[in-house]
């Protein structure tokens, strides 16, 4: 039994339940799959990466996690719908993988990993599904978790948060669209595939980068389809802590920041836009910025952590106010994994890769690789309508040619009931 780093754990304490915060990472292939192959590929995986195979225990008032070996893992027909982590649903594993006709999808639990983390975790499953790696994997792709925020702030302030924003002080712009209800997993999901060569030409054109470039087209197609007037529209995007702080993590190892698109950014061409954003992004990711993100964050949760009540009673007011705090800080959120290179042998049987997670705290969630030259965006979204999917596919198809939409329809997500991990009073009885 193992204790939890700081930053893994708050995920346990805020993004479980009902709605939990489950990341799932779609291969499609080139021949149908593999099930038992699959399987024995995963296992392999997993003793890898150590911390993949987290099981959680509540001792007194903490998450502890079990990350003894494991001999079985779930790996079942997509047919059979959403399940519980950390139940016999799961083998009690925070993870699992469903598959299809030439598809499969591997789903984890965000506690176990960022982005970074699970696109590592998945090439070291299709290492083995492919017979193309064994347990000498780089050390990037099975180093373990890190206490990347006790690092961070041991090493103290870089210096004073500047220009940071705040979204407390602005008026910021929400998606006026009918929700539906807060207690369902189903999700609305579209596919915008984009041809990598074009965008980064614009990007390099422009000054800028992919992720500023995208909030400069998204941000226009917002503003086309509702009447935001002289709000802000905020962007969520988490941001690698990795190279800025120096340390290497397999877990979870990025923080999140607020990137604003104003009336002002949005009467300008739009490679000026990207221009504008790409500075403003350098200004929001500052050390200086970052660090106070950190440092909120663990004195936020240092209170929480000491609350006198029982975890199973702290953890849902911690989700909802969590989630409400997002939700008023932001508009939409978009994260952005970047390039994905699973080597040669895997690329000629792996197609195409789509990421995805459930967006309950605002009512637009984009999760964006790139693989094979095609940048994935992969909307989730809690709503209806497709209007505001069709404006960004517009936008993004008249600067560029070569862009598709997918109407995936209607997806149902994991849920991490806290009912179903253990609990023991002493740690001294383990």
């Amino acid at each position: 039994m193992e204790k939890l780093f700081f930053f893994d754990e708050t995920f346990y304490w805020g993004r479980s339940g009902k709605r939990a915060t489950v990341i799932e990472a779609e291969c499609e292939l080139t021949q149908s799959v593999r099930p038992d192959v699959l399987r024995a590929a995963v296992l392999s995986a997993l003793r890898v990466h150590r911390n993949f195979r987290a099981r959680p225990v509540i001792v007194g008032r903490r998450f502890l996690v079990d990350t003894s070996e494991v001999e079985q893992v779930a790996v079942v027909s997509e047919d059979e719908g959403p399940r519980s982590l950390c139940t016999k649903d799961t083998e009690s594993l925070m993870l699992y993988v469903s598959y299809g006709e030439r598809h499969f999808t591997l789903h984890v639990f965000h506690g176990l990993g960022d982005m970074r983390s699970i696109c590592a975790f998945l090439k070291t499953v299709l290492s083995f599904y492919c017979h193309v790696g064994d347990d000498s994997q780089p050390a990037a792709d099975s180093i373990d978790t890190f206490p990347c925020h006790e690092h961070i702030l041991q090493g103290g302030a870089p210096g004073e948060p500047q220009a940071k924003f705040i979204p407390q002080e602005h008026d910021i712009f929400h998606l006026p669209e009918k929700l539906f209800s807060s207690t369902t997993t189903r999700q609305r999901i579209i596919d915008i595939d984009l041809p990598l060569a074009p965008i980064l030409a614009f990007a390099r054109e422009n000054g800028s980068s992919v992720i500023p470039a995208l909030n400069a087209v998204i941000g226009r197609a917002i503003r086309q389809c509702y009447d935001v007037g002289q709000k802000e529209i905020v962007c969520y995007i988490p941001t690698d802590l990795r190279p800025v702080f120096h340390f290497e993590s397999g877990g979870n190892g990025a923080i999140p920041f607020s990137l604003p698109y104003t009336a002002e950014t949005d009467r300008l061409p739009v490679g000026e836009r990207a221009r504008r954003l790409r500075k403003e992004l350098n200004v929001q990711i500052r050390p200086a910025n970052l660090y106070a993100t950190v440092a909120q964050l663990r004195s936020d949760f240092d209170q929480i952590f000491a609350a006198p009540l029982p975890v199973q009673e702290v953890s849902p007011m911690v989700v909802k106010s969590g989630r409400e705090k997002d939700s008023a800080n932001n508009t939409y959120g978009i994260s952005y994994a970047g390039h994905l290179d699973f080597g040669d042998v895997i690329a000629q049987q792996v197609q195409a890769v789509g990421v995805s997670a459930g967006s309950y705290s605002y009512p637009l969630w984009i999760v964006a690789c790139e693989y094979k030259g095609v940048i994935r965006m992969r909307l989730v979204q809690s709503f209806e309508s497709d209007r505001l999917a069709t404006a960004i596919h517009q936008e993004l198809t008249t600067l560029f040619h070569g862009t598709t939409y997918t109407d995936r329809g209607y997806h149902d997500f994991d849920s991490f009931p806290l009912s179903s991990v253990p609990s023991k009073r002493d740690n001294t009885k383990l």
